[in-house]
Parts: C-alpha cells; sequence; structure tokens
C-alpha cells in the first residue's frame, strides 16, 4: 500500500502531539522532584497565647506554637520563641497567629526597660563613678549621699539595691580662663568638663528620696555583688566618728579662733569651779594633767576644773 501525502501530514502531527505530551509530563515530574521534601511536612511557628498589644515587651510565658505546611508559612515567620523574648511588638499581636520579624523590634526607648511600677530618675554622680567606671546597666548599687551641714560633713547610705538603668555624661558649658578687662572679650577654655551621670530604677517614694539627696548632696554608687539582695540597716557617719572627736574639738577650737567668728560661752563647771566675767576675747582651753581651763586670749582665765572630778 503507497502512502499517500496526506497520510504522511496525518501520521507526522500524530507524532508531534505525542512527543509534546511525552514532554510535558517528563518536565512535569522533574518539576516535583525539584521541590523540597519539607513542603510537604508542617512547619511550627511561634503564636501569641493572648493578644499582645503593640508596645508590649514580649516574655516566654506569653508566647505558644502552631503547626501549618511549608507551603503556606508567611514571610518572615518566626520559627523559635528565643528570637523574639525581650522585643516590643510594633503592632497587636492576636492571639493563634503566626508573629513575623516584621512585627516586633528591640527595643531602644528608655521606657522599655523601666519595670512596671517604677520610675526611672537621671541624677549627677561623683565623676569617680563610685567604682571607677566598672558599673554597667543591669547592675544593682547602693546610693551613698554626702551631706554639708554648716561645718559638719555627713555620709549615709540613703538607697539600697538599686537597678542601674544607662550611665552617661553631660557636657558642661566652657567656662571663662579669666575675668576679662575692659573691653577685652571673656578667653574661654577649650575643654568642657563632663559631668557623669546615671539612670536609676526606683519606685515613686525612692524618686523623692534620690532627688534631694541629689540637689542638696553629692552622690556615689557602691557596687553590689551578683545576686545580693539584703537590706543592712545602717546609720550616718559624720567626720567626728571617723577622726575622732578629740580631732573634731581641735578642729572646732580652731574655727572658734578665726577673726569674726561668734563668741562661745563656755558651760559651767563642775562642782568647786570659778568663774569669772571679763572681756572676753578668743578662748583656748588649756589642758595640764588633770587640770582643765578656758584661757581668754588678751584677758584672764574664766574658769578651771580637775578632771578628775568629772
Amino acid at each position: 500500500m503507497r502512502m499517500t501525502r496526506r497520510l504522511a501530514i496525518v501520521i507526522a502531527v500524530v507524532c508531534g502531539l505525542l512527543a509534546a505530551l511525552l514532554t510535558y509530563f517528563y518536565l512535569s515530574k522533574l518539576q516535583e522532584q525539584a521541590r523540597p521534601i519539607e513542603a510537604a511536612k508542617n512547619v511550627e511557628l511561634v503564636t501569641p497565647l493572648r493578644d499582645i498589644t503593640a508596645g508590649t515587651i514580649i516574655r516566654s510565658k506569653m508566647l505558644g506554637s502552631m503547626e501549618r505546611p511549608a507551603d503556606q508559612v508567611p514571610a518572615g515567620a518566626v520559627r523559635s520563641a528565643s528570637q523574639i523574648v525581650g522585643q516590643a511588638g510594633l503592632v497587636d499581636l492576636p492571639a493563634g497567629q503566626p508573629i513575623t520579624s516584621a512585627q516586633v523590634q528591640s527595643p531602644t526607648q528608655l521606657s522599655y526597660r523601666v519595670p512596671e511600677g517604677m520610675r526611672a530618675v537621671t541624677v549627677a554622680i561623683d565623676p569617680v563613678v563610685g567604682v571607677a567606671g566598672f558599673l554597667e546597666p543591669g547592675d544593682r548599687v547602693d546610693v551613698v549621699a554626702t551631706f554639708e551641714i554648716g561645718e559638719v560633713t555627713i555620709t549615709r547610705t540613703v538607697l539600697q539595691n538599686i537597678k542601674l538603668l544607662a550611665l552617661g555624661t553631660t557636657a558642661t558649658a566652657a567656662k571663662p580662663k579669666r575675668p576679662p578687662a575692659e573691653g577685652e572679650e571673656a578667653e574661654v577654655e577649650a575643654a568642657r568638663e563632663e559631668q557623669p551621670n546615671a539612670t536609676l530604677a526606683v519606685n515613686p517614694e525612692q524618686a523623692q528620696t534620690l532627688i534631694l539627696s541629689d540637689a542638696r548632696g553629692k552622690l556615689r554608687l557602691a557596687l553590689r555583688p551578683k545576686f545580693e539582695d539584703q537590706y543592712i540597716a545602717l546609720g550616718a557617719i559624720d567626720t567626728a566618728k571617723v577622726i575622732g572627736e578629740e580631732f573634731e574639738e581641735a578642729i572646732a577650737a580652731q574655727e572658734r579662733l578665726k577673726p569674726g567668728a561668734p563668741e562661745v560661752v563656755p558651760p559651767p563647771g563642775p562642782p568647786g569651779a570659778t568663774l569669772t566675767r571679763e572681756p572676753r576675747g578668743p578662748a583656748v582651753e588649756v589642758i595640764r594633767g588633770t587640770e582643765r581651763k578656758i584661757v581668754i586670749i588678751g584677758g584672764s582665765q574664766t574658769s578651771s576644773s580637775a578632771r578628775g572630778g568629772q
């Protein structure tokens, strides 16, 4: 049988269609084999257990998990709670919905780091910074204040076990090197002074104590050991307790001898002491053996007593 031209064309078309179908099925098979095996598995995703409002710091107890097929996972979905614990939500995070990395951010504002119910108060501290600059945010410190009350210097621990949130410095204005002469411009120092400051987490009542201590005294921070949180009962200490009362009396006597110092009337002596009223000048206490005398410079003895009878 002789093949006609038309029959040859039909056979060629049929063969072409078969080849196309075979190529399609072959390519489809290759495409299926190229897909990751994980595409058919479920993926564990992190979700909120309850609604989390925007701005809330995310804690581990707020988070749960769910499973979804890998081909239904949102872009940037968080798969481990450790990735977002400590971060803040940029938007409201509904319960049961996957959390994505675009919905959270590390908190950079100080207000995120202030514990609930506390206040952040920034105060100036001594340039030594308490422990030679080795303090770091997160440390626990005691706040020690030194006050000048007249001629008396008192130091006391005003707050204990306070969390340090931040450390910084404030540049003070440049100061004139010397008073300018008439018609001359003031010459200022090139370098500005740096005032260290510390931001502490305190409750509202402690905030008042801290601000008053900063306004009336000089503050230093004493670093606590890690995990030590007990309160220690401490009283105030003054110069007399540090250097001794005898030195304190000597300093006071020198102050009384200064020109313009107010007159100090000695208290009545013990029984048997004599007291004369004469024009007074600067007073000096003289101790010889067991005898104690108050002598007026430029005058005479005003009182005397035997120390053994006191």
